[in-house]
């Protein structure tokens, strides 16, 4: 009785180090569609409602960037955000609603909108695993496990009111990031104000990250990430879809998640 007692006691304790010492894994089940998505890049989410794509909340709030800390959303109204994505066999879509009762855009020049209120769509293309040196206090961008097939698409609104892309990718071993380079490889955006934010959707094509066919069963990395900046004196708040708690999946792939696509309903009934 007493050996029973003790395997017991070791068992729950197994257990506990398990739930609690185990990382999450957040995998998001894209729906594949065999032919291309009749979907408008135009901010409004009205024809994504048929296609019966999953949404998915980016609960984790970020602490901090380096030494800089970052605050709690007051509020869901503060800063809130969800996500929905699916694929054809040429590209990949992403929708983001997000809750933003001020907004901010426009006020930081190319490659600083992350301090205003924007959107960040981040992918994996092959998943391989790479070293990495991890440079949190000082953020050496020589320093990043990305290959040319990882990439982050930040979404904003330039002081025009136009849409805006910027991102990091790997150039010559270093990341860098160049106006107009996301649209030249085909990316469209949209973003669309209303009354309770603002809506970001995108369309890439999958030749910029991604060389093997898209069918179900095939698995992206993949994260989203939104700024909020309330006061316009630069960034405030983060939200990310993976427990990026430290805001480096711009440098690295560690905390990515995975898109992983599966038979949309249309292809399982033919």
């Amino acid at each position: 009785m007493r050996n029973f007692a003790i395997s017991l006691i070791c068992l729950i304790i197994a257990l506990t180090y398990d739930i609690s010492g185990a990382e999450q894994t957040y995998v998001y089940e894209a729906l594949f569609f065999p032919r291309e998505v009749p979907i408008t890049i135009d901010g409004d989410l009205s024809d994504w409602e048929i296609l019966g794509a999953g949404v998915e909340n980016l609960d984790n709030i970020c602490q901090a960037v380096g030494k800089a800390k970052l605050l709690r959303p007051r509020s869901k109204a503060d800063l809130s955000a969800k996500f929905r994505a699916v694929a054809d066999p040429d590209n990949f879509y992403v929708a983001v609603e997000v809750n933003d009762d001020r907004l901010i855009f426009g006020e930081s020049r190319f490659g600083e909108a992350h301090e205003d209120d924007s959107v960040e769509i981040y992918f994996d293309g092959d998943r391989k695993v790479h070293s990495y040196s991890d440079s949190t206090e000082n953020f050496n961008i020589t320093h990043t496990d990305y290959d040319a097939n990882d990439a982050e698409i930040r979404v904003s609104v330039d002081e025009a009111g136009n849409v805006q892309l910027e991102g990091m990718g790997l150039f010559g071993g270093r990341l860098v990031m160049l106006p107009g380079l996301w649209e030249s490889l085909g990316i469209t955006a949209a973003v669309k104000k209303n009354l309770t934010g603002y809506r970001a959707e995108l369309k890439v094509p999958k030749i910029v990250f991604v060389s093997v066919p898209l069918r179900p069963g095939v698995r992206i990395g993949f994260n989203v990430m939104v700024n909020d900046d309330d006061d316009g004196d630069g960034r405030d708040s983060k939200v990310s879809w993976t427990a990026d708690l430290f805001d480096q999946s711009w440098l690295t792939t560690k905390h990515f998640g995975q898109l992983l696509l599966i038979p949309s309903p249309s292809s399982r009934n033919r």
